[in-house]
């Protein structure tokens, strides 16, 4: 039944160099996984801006060379933590990379694609937040989709910008002239533009100003996707720099995924050319369901030729 849509010498010597070597990456584990740990007199970190976490009962098994599938999901809670009561997902990407090939894939979903929620009937995708929160969205694009998801990263307004801004901001392929008031996107021309916090956010919210509204949109968010891949890989070289990157988690990333499998990711993540990185827009026609306004989703081969290797 349909429901209403909701908005790593000598033999005397190895002893001693055993113990050095254990106390040596004892030191270097404590000192990477320094910046997760709090105290009680540390002073409150802000609010999470992004969250990442593992999916219960998945597995990642790259030195089998098993993908790795991350759903990234975009809540518009403007502010507080993502993964908040209440609230929809309007940004909805997985992010495939191949370990082996070095490659992968983004896979760009309509937020108002009509789906079957499971309990709830046929409604908008982006509602499995609102219904179940970020979990269950999860589990709703496995569904969806068929493809394994092991993780899944949640973002929200307010401290997005602040998290952009600390990190020194990234540059985007704007792909044409934007000027959105509602959304503050302001580009008077298209081209590569170094964004701080505030024109990010702008630039992932502009539908209204782009040639095919949130089709346009969604695929925009994909490319800022591979824009922060970039971004990454580029200054992951230095290993100062991945220490920034830590510093900067502590105060707005919520984490529950074991930290040898967030360090796998981050490793990976610096292997990845984004060239190698293809943008996956899901088509669709637009069309109603009672008076609301939904998608009805046209994905051709791109969920199957993903799923197995997480290449199209």
């Amino acid at each position: 039944m349909t429901r209403d849509i909701l908005p790593m010498p000598r033999l005397r010597r190895w002893p001693a160099l055993v113990t050095a070597c254990l106390v040596g990456v004892g030191a270097m584990g404590w000192w990477i996984s320094e910046p997760f740990r709090g105290s009680a007199s540390s002073q409150t970190p802000s609010p999470a801006a992004v969250g990442i976490h593992k999916v219960q009962g998945a597995s990642w098994k790259p030195e089998l060379g098993q993908p790795l599938f991350i759903a990234v999901l975009g809540s518009d809670i403007r502010s507080g933590p993502p993964g908040g009561p209440g609230g929809r997902c309007d940004a909805l990407h997985i992010v495939a990379i191949n370990p082996a090939q070095k490659a992968g894939s983004v896979i760009d979903i309509p937020r108002d694609s009509y789906v079957n929620i499971p309990g709830q009937g046929q409604n908008r995708i982006n509602t499995g937040c609102f219904f179940g929160g970020p979990d269950f969205q999860t589990e709703v694009l496995k569904q969806v989709t068929g493809i394994p998801i092991q993780y899944y990263v949640t973002t929200e307004f307010t401290h997005f910008m602040a998290l952009i801004d600390e990190l020194g901001g990234v540059d985007v392929n704007v792909p044409y002239p934007m000027n959105d008031p509602p959304s503050g996107a302001a580009f008077a021309s298209a081209g590569v533009i170094h964004m701080g916090g505030g024109q990010a956010l702008a630039f992932n919210r502009n539908r209204k100003d782009t040639p095919k509204g949130d089709f346009s949109r969604t695929e925009n968010q994909g490319n800022f996707i591979i824009a922060t891949l970039a971004k990454y890989r580029a200054e992951a070289q230095d290993p100062h720099r991945i220490f920034d990157y830590i510093r900067v988690a502590r105060r707005h990333t919520k984490i529950t995924v074991p930290l040898p499998e967030l360090l796998r990711m981050a490793l990976l993540a610096r292997e990845i050319d984004p060239a190698n990185m293809k943008n996956l827009p899901v088509g669709g026609d637009t069309g109603k369901a009672g008076e609301a306004s939904v998608v009805f989703m046209n994905p051709g081969d791109i969920f199957t030729r993903v799923k197995d290797d997480g290449i199209y």
